[in-house]
C-alpha cells in the first residue's frame, strides 16, 4: 500500500507556489526549493520479512522539446523516533558500555566500549579482557558478534506467541595461539586483552534501527564469546552479552535538539535520518505556517543542470 504524504503540485493552503531560482553564477542550472511536513504520528522506518514501512522522496521533471520527456529520481528517507530527553532510552545514547562476568570463579570476561549506542554504516569498537582466576587454563579463541532480534507483537503464531526472528548482523572471531608453531591455544597465565571492531551495516540494508513501538520491537545485543580449555582438557564455551542501540548518526551528534516535541507521542521527537539532508524550519516560503508541535519541517532543493 502506498500513501502520498506530500505533493508539490497540490500544496496545502498557506504555502507559496514554486519559483525557479537561477542556481550559480553564469550557469544554466536552476533550483526549486520546497519543504514538506513530517507528521508526528508517522511510524518509524522498518523492514522485516513480515512487512516494511519506508519513505522516499520522488521527484519528477517534465520537459518538452523533442517530444515530452519525464525524468524521475528517488531518494530513501529513513525516519527514526528519538526518545524523550532525560528518559532511560535517551541516556543510553550517551552511556558507555561495560559488561563483566566470571565463570565458576575461574575466568573473568570483560568488554569495554566508549558508547552503548552505535550508528549504522559505521564500526563498533570494543576492548576485550580475559582474566584468569585459576591456574592451568588455556584460551583457544575470542569472538565478538552483533545480533538483532525482531518481535512482531501483533502477529501471533498458532501457539499464541508473537512472531519472532533473530539473526547475526556482524561477527568476528580471533584464534589465539601461534599457528606457525602448531599451537592453537594460549596458556592463561596472566590477563589477556585485545581490541576488536565490528562493521555495522547500513540501516535497512542489513540491520534495523533499535525501536520499541506498540506493533514491533527491534533489539540488538553485543555478544562476547570465548573458548577456554579447563584443567581436565575439556572445552568450555563462555558467553556474555549486553544490549546496544543502533541509531542514525545524527542522533549521536545531538543535531535533533531543536526539533519540536510531539504531545501526541509522549514528547518523542522525529528525526530525518538522511545524511544528505538537514532538519530546519522552512526558510524558502516566508508565508508558511509556523512549525507545529505535531510535525517537523524538512527543506530540500531540486537542482536542474
Amino acid at each position: 500500500m502506498e500513501q502520498v504524504l506530500f505533493d508539490a503540485t497540490g500544496l496545502a493552503g498557506g504555502y507559496a507556489p514554486w519559483k525557479a531560482n537561477r542556481y550559480g553564477s553564469g550557469s544554466e542550472s536552476y533550483e526549486f526549493p520546497f519543504s514538506f511536513i513530517i507528521p508526528g504520528h508517522m511510524h518509524e522506518s522498518v523492514s522485516t520479512p513480515y512487512g516494511s514501512v519506508c519513505y522516499e522522496l520522488r521527484v519528477s521533471v517534465h520537459t518538452c522539446g523533442f517530444g515530452i520527456n519525464r525524468w524521475t529520481e528517488y531518494q530513501k528517507i529513513p525516519i527514526f523516533r528519538v526518545p524523550k530527553e532525560g528518559s532511560p532510552q535517551a541516556l543510553r545514547l550517551i552511556d558507555s558500555l561495560r559488561m563483566q562476568a566470571d565463570w565458576l570463579g575461574a575466568v573473568e570476561l570483560q568488554v569495554l566500549s566508549d558508547t552503548a549506542a552505535v550508528a549504522d554504516n559505521s564500526k563498533l569498537r570494543a576492548h576485550i579482557v580475559v582474566r584468569p582466576l585459576q591456574k592451568g587454563l588455556l584460551l583457544t579463541d575470542v569472538g565478538l558478534r552483533l545480533s538483532e532480534s525482531v518481535c512482531h507483537k501483533t502477529l501471533i503464531d498458532r501457539f499464541g506467541d508473537p512472531q519472532r526472528s533473530q539473526k547475526v548482523v556482524s561477527e568476528r572471531r580471533k584464534a589465539i595461539g601461534d599457528t606457525a608453531a602448531g599451537l592453537n591455544s594460549l596458556p592463561l597465565c596472566q590477563e589477556y586483552s585485545l581490541d576488536l571492531s565490528l562493521p555495522v551495516p547500513k540501516a535497512f540494508g542489513g540491520i534495523q534501527y533499535t525501536m520499541d513501538t506498540p506493533n514491533i520491537n527491534v533489539a540488538h545485543d553485543l555478544v562476547l564469546t570465548a573458548t577456554v580449555i579447563d584443567r581436565d582438557q575439556n572445552p568450555r564455551y563462555l558467553r556474555i552479552s549486553s544490549n546496544v542501540h543502533v541509531v542514525p548518526k545524527l542522533a549521536l551528534e545531538d543535531t535533533f535538539a531543536e526539533l519540536p516535541a510531539y504531545r501526541s507521542a509522549s514528547f518523542d521527537r522525529l528525526l530525518l535520518g538522511s545524511d544528505a539532508e538537514q532538519l530546519e524550519q522552512s526558510s524558502f516560503f516566508p508565508h508558511s505556517p509556523p512549525p507545529s508541535y505535531q510535525c517537523a519541517v524538512s527543506s530540500h532543493r531540486i537542482v536542474l543542470a
